[in-house]
């Protein structure tokens, strides 16, 4: 894998805008007949899944489990009259009508709308039609529609290219695109890594036979981790005098995170925008990092491209794109590189259980720890002693990862 170094990291720096997603910090007062905003976020995605999430503004006095969910069921309509209605893997689309019933109402309402719009083409205009739900009384609460959208062409992605910095001990991720016409832009990302524990460990304890055999499932010693980007973020080139970036550092990983120790991969997603998307993603950012000035807009007077059409007086928040995507992947392996920095090790809590002590094994079993070393007195056939760890060191699971092997992932070196 050949290794690309980054340039002009530092007159890029502050082109870099990252516009908060879900977290709306502010105290609101604009509850109408009781009932505060509306959010709605995701992209009208032509040639791929659309995904849109709901919610409401939530006071800051409200507790997560006192905050009220949204629920919905919709379509994206085209101009030319087709409808892509939500996708309900648990409800069977009838072939008719029940007394001109809209099928719209055949979904179950969700928190998560989810569209199969892969094969809409580019030629024309869309928009979202939403009903939500007020599950408690079982019927609709308010119809909201956007505005028509226009694709925004899907940029080039150039590659995506990765440099060692052990001046900052951080391997620095950078972004190659260019695009003709579009000058605003959004991108997301979602990594997966491969890892694992700190010792290696055959063995598992029994607790109703309080005795220790060699390990029958899958070894804890390998695990895969998954996350997605917590934030969205948006650039322009709009002050350049080319749509193009060469790359664009927008992403860090420091060299001790274990996300380097094996084998690691980001997948990266960029669209085009409308100058209106960026305007409102940009006043978020400001809002949410505290730099907009006492005359910027807050949330709640941004305005929205999505009205509710039941009642205009109804206020929603969130901006709709309508856009194709270009999709990147790359691969950072530490057996070609060997970047991977481990952080000094903590000393690691375990005890030297003997085997004839049934009930000690028991105690430090449910004190949290498992066996991962069997020791022999000199010339003994079967061990006398176990060494035990307390099972984050033991068990990979124990750090946020799964025994499921992503289906497409490449064989690491071991």
């Amino acid at each position: 894998m050949a290794t690309k170094y980054l340039s002009r990291i530092a007159a890029l720096a502050a082109t870099l805008l990252a516009a908060a997603a879900c977290i709306y910090p502010y105290e609101v007062d604009i509850q109408h007949n009781g009932e505060l905003p509306l959010v709605i976020e995701g992209d009208i995605h032509v040639g791929g899944i659309t995904t849109v999430r709901l919610s409401y503004v939530q006071p800051f006095n409200t507790s997560s489990a006192d905050a009220k969910g949204a629920y919905g069921v919709g379509y994206i309509e085209g101009e030319d009259g087709t409808r892509i209605y939500q996708y309900d893997p648990y409800v069977q689309m009838p072939d008719f009508e029940i007394d001109g019933m809209d099928p719209i109402h055949y979904s179950i309402p969700s928190e998560v709308l989810t569209f199969h719009t892969e094969d809409l083409p580019t030629t024309q205009k869309y928009r979202l039609h939403l009903e939500t739900f007020d599950l408690e009384k079982g019927s609709v609460s308010n119809t909201f529609e956007s505005d028509w959208l226009s694709p925004a062409p899907a940029p080039t992605i150039d590659g995506l290219s990765y440099s060692y910095h052990p001046e900052f001990e951080e391997l620095w991720i950078g972004l190659s695109m260019h695009t003709q016409g579009s000058h605003y832009f959004r991108w997301s990302f979602s990594e997966t890594w491969e890892y694992h524990s700190d010792v290696n460990s055959n063995y598992e304890f029994v607790p109703a036979d309080r005795a220790i055999r060699l390990y029958q499932g899958p070894s804890l010693y390998y695990c895969w981790k998954s996350r997605n980007s917590s934030q969205i973020n948006i650039f322009s080139t709009a002050n350049q005098t080319e749509d193009r970036f060469e790359e664009l550092a927008f992403y860090t990983i420091p060299l001790s995170d274990k996300r380097l120790q094996i084998l690691y991969r980001i997948d990266v997603q960029l669209e085009g925008m409308s100058e209106n998307a960026y305007n409102y993603w940009y006043n978020m950012q400001q809002n949410s990092e505290g730099q907009g000035s006492i005359f910027s807009p807050t949330p709640s007077e941004m305005a929205s491209n999505v009205h509710c059409i039941s009642d205009p007086s109804v206020q929603v928040m969130g901006y709709l794109n309508a856009a194709v995507q270009a999709e990147a992947r790359m691969y950072y392996d530490n057996a070609e590189n060997d970047y991977y920095k481990p952080a000094p090790k903590l000393e690691m809590f375990e005890e030297k259980v003997d085997v004839n002590r049934p009930d000690s094994m028991l105690y430090w079993y449910y004190q949290g720890y498992l066996p991962y070393q069997a020791l022999y007195e000199t010339m003994a056939p079967e061990p006398s002693h176990y060494m035990w760890a307390i099972k984050y060191c033991v068990d990979c699971r124990q750090q946020g990862g799964t025994k499921t092997r992503p289906a497409d992932w490449p064989n690491s070196h071991r």
